[in-house]
Order: C-alpha cells, then structure tokens, then sequence
C-alpha cells in the first residue's frame, strides 16, 4: 500500500540548538549539544535576545551565526530553534535502545578497531574457537604461562630423528637442581680413546758377564711389525722415544705394559726380569713395576709383562724407560722386526 499524506519535503523538523553567550562580537559558533550544527539557512534560525525574537538582521555562514550588530554581554539568548523540513535522518542521542535492535543485528565488522577492551567482556566468554589461527604470538603469552604439564609426553620424540653422533655445538636440555638449562654435546660425550701406541724391539739382544740389568736404549719402533697388523697406534701419540728414553706427550692417566721375552742355552736355573724405571727429575731412573720368570731348561723361552700406572702431572722431567733383567751370556732378550716379541704399550686413560 502507498503512503497518502503530506510529501517528506513538507514534513517538519525541529531543533533546540545551544544558547550563545554574548561577548561583544557579532560572529558566534551554532552548536547542538556542544556540537558544531550548520542550518539549512537564516531564514531556518529562531533566535530570541532579551525576549525579542530577531528577524533579518543577521546571517549564517556554515556552523556560524553573523549578526548586523554586537550583541554584548549585557544581552541574554533566550534560545535558538531551527526549523528544517523533511524526515529526520540523523538519529537522536541515546534514542536506540537494545529493545529496538533486533537478535544478532552487531557483529563484529560493526566495531571500531580497538573499541572492545577486557572491562566489556564476561568472563569465560571468548575460548580457543574465536581465535585466528596463529593469532597468539609470545608477546601475549605471559611470564612462567607454559608449564611441563602443557606438553605431551612426545613432544622431543615427535621431531625429526638425528641420524649421526651430534656436532660438538649440539645442544641437549639438562636440569640443574630443577632449573632447565643447555649444555653442549662436547661437555658430556665421551673422550673414547685418547692415545694409545705400541714400541716393539726389533732386534734380540744377549747379555754379557753375571748376572745384571740391560737397560734397552736402542732397537725400539713404532713401525708396524712386517707380519702386517697394521701401524700400532691409536688417535694421538702419547710418547715420543730417543735412546730408550721415552717422554709422554702430554699430562694424564698412563697405563704402560712392558713384555720381555727370554731364553737361555746353558741348561742352568735363572731367574730373569721385565722392568718399568721411572724417573722424576729427568735423571735419576728407578724401578716402577717389576714382572718375573725362572728359566730352568736350556732353550725353553720365557715371558714376564710387568703394568703400571702413572699419574703424569711434569711432562719435562717425568719419564720412562725399561730394562731386562738377570741377563748373562747365554741369556738372550729376543726382538723381531716382523711381530712384537719384547714390546711396550703405552695407553693414555684421561685427564690427570
């Protein structure tokens, strides 16, 4: 059905405007509750001073009213109306109510960015369904928020698998009287094995005269034996020899085996002996571990494996060297340049 009535450019419209406080000038703002208003002309505006309406005798530009005189402020505006046409399109304040909105009509592309703060939301109201996914960063996760309890019991083992012996800089997580720290693979792994080497005398030797000590100055090698066992070392040389002496590389845990291997013709009992001699002082030799065995037929072979083990804190003056023992003339000390017959290891455990 069509509407039947006076036409939207007849129909009234009516408005108070705030009253002006004379000051002597003839231009004033127009306001409506504090708010600039522009009129729709003068011929609109119904304004009354000191009780007598005013009529042609002033003009508005914009939001302004001008006045062909100076009201000063002995003048009181008793009010100020302006009468327009046509419907109202601009709402009064405080004129909607939630009982004129209808269910669901606010969504959220109806709120100002930033309009919405934690004092206008109830409690319990917003729950991991209204969030964008990846919306929460760590700026808004607060201070000791994730706890262990938050974390699934695969949380490591649901990465990607490391398929070697980490690098030195990998990091694993330890704790520390209950405080998670890192802690570089280097620092726990194991040294495995430092050094170690085997010396073989190459060369037999026979003794001359009673019964005395040979110290074996000459004939050592850290060759490999020709037999084919391959060069008898193991990461870094842990001794260096010149004329039988033999200096250690640097300090640490030493554990040294010294085989000797004897034989004798006469037929007459010995006794014979493999030495380890140790010096402190880079001179005097003294015995360290002494191994032994009894000779008692002519032509049968012996072997005695003396051990020690050294704390080796002065690589200067802290050195060794080895001896066999009860050798006389029909004693011999056997050597081979093809395997290890008389020989000496030297196994370097750790740190001292």
């Amino acid at each position: 059905m069509t509407y039947v009535g006076r036409g939207v450019d007849a129909i009234s419209n009516v408005e108070k405007l705030d009253n002006i406080t004379f000051d002597g000038s003839t231009t004033y703002n127009l306001t409506k509750s504090s708010v600039a208003f522009t009129p729709s002309g003068a011929n609109n505006i119904l304004i009354s001073i000191d009780g007598v309406v005013q009529q042609n005798n002033f003009s508005v530009a914009g939001a302004t009213i001008i006045f062909d005189f100076s009201p000063t402020s002995a003048n009181t505006c008793n009010f100020i109306m302006h009468y327009g046409v046509g419907l109202i399109n601009t709402l009064g304040d405080q004129t909607i109510t939630s009982a004129n909105m209808g269910a669901n009509s606010v969504d959220s592309d109806s709120y100002v960015d930033g309009s919405i703060d934690a004092v206008h939301l109830s409690a319990n109201s917003v729950d991991s369904d209204s969030y964008v996914d990846a919306s929460i960063d760590t700026a808004h996760i607060g201070a000791t928020q994730v706890t262990g309890a938050k974390l699934n019991n695969d949380v490591i083992s649901a990465q990607t698998a490391l398929a070697s012996e980490p690098a030195d800089t990998d990091e694993f997580m330890v704790s520390d009287g209950g405080v998670l720290k890192r802690i570089d693979y280097s620092l726990i792994k194991s040294a495995g094995i430092d050094g170690v080497q085997v010396w073989n005398m190459t060369t037999a030797f026979q003794g001359a005269g009673a019964p005395n000590w040979g110290d074996i100055i000459a004939n050592w090698s850290s060759s490999a034996p020709t037999n084919g066992q391959g060069t008898p070392l193991v990461g870094t040389a842990p001794v260096t020899q010149s004329s039988g002496i033999f200096t250690f590389t640097s300090t640490g845990f030493y554990l040294i085996k010294f085989t000797c291997s004897f034989a004798d013709n006469s037929g007459a009992d010995k006794d014979v002996f493999a030495n380890i001699k140790l010096t402190k002082n880079n001179s005097t030799y003294n015995n360290c571990a002494r191994a032994g065995q009894s000779l008692t037929e002519a032509s049968v072979g012996r072997s005695a494996t003396a051990t020690t083990l050294l704390d080796i804190t002065d690589t200067s003056n802290q050195k060794v060297m080895f001896a066999a023992g009860g050798i006389e003339t029909s004693t011999y000390c056997y050597g081979h340049g093809d395997y290890q017959h008389t020989y000496a290891l030297f196994w370097r455990l750790g740190d001292t």
